[in-house]
């Protein structure tokens, strides 16, 4: 059972998308793959929280564009740029608008699937930090909303929440 996280996979490579779908698979995260940044950024208001993991030189919408319109939407999802023409200008400048980590093709497996595990934990961390401190100042609803597609353990902490904020408002 996929337990890990879900990725989406964006490259319009079929073969490397085939190739992640498996590998990816194989370690337990739940993957979607996308032929194009323009089909992701289609899909990804209805889609749950995951890591991204996109190519960055791709017809339409590259990578560095995907980022950019992420990163204007204030978009949760942490994204993983993989490339087989890196350099280090590129590795900046997608690091400088938000990506988690930028990926050299060919990459060793592991490497990629510690990287995915990293941001999808970082991420979750950084939720739940912005959720508590929004709840301290009785914006229960948005910080519900951010925990929510990222913890799953959101049902016992809503239920905490509200406990605490009743403690202090009688204290």
């Amino acid at each position: 059972m996929s337990d890990r996280g879900k990725v989406y996979v964006i490259d319009d490579d079929e073969a490397m998308r085939d190739s992640l779908d498996f590998l990816l698979g194989s370690a337990d995260f739940h993957v979607t793959l996308f032929e194009s940044a323009h089909h992701f950024l289609d899909a990804v208001s209805s889609i749950d929280f995951g890591c991204v993991v996109s190519d960055v030189r791709m017809p339409g919408i590259d990578g560095i564009e995907l980022l950019k319109r992420m990163k204007a939407s204030h978009s949760a999802f942490p994204v993983v740029i993989m490339t087989g023409h890196g350099d280090v200008p590129l590795a900046v400048e997608a690091m400088k608008l938000g990506a988690v980590d930028f990926l050299e093709k060919p990459f060793e497996d592991e490497r990629l699937i510690g990287m995915i595990d990293a941001a999808l934990r970082q991420a979750e961390s950084s939720a739940r930090s912005e959720a508590a401190l929004l709840a301290r100042g009785h914006q229960r609803g948005r910080a519900r909303r951010l925990l929510q597609p990222v913890s799953k353990d959101f049902r016992r902490v809503s239920r905490i929440l509200p406990a605490k904020r009743n403690r202090a408002d009688a204290g």
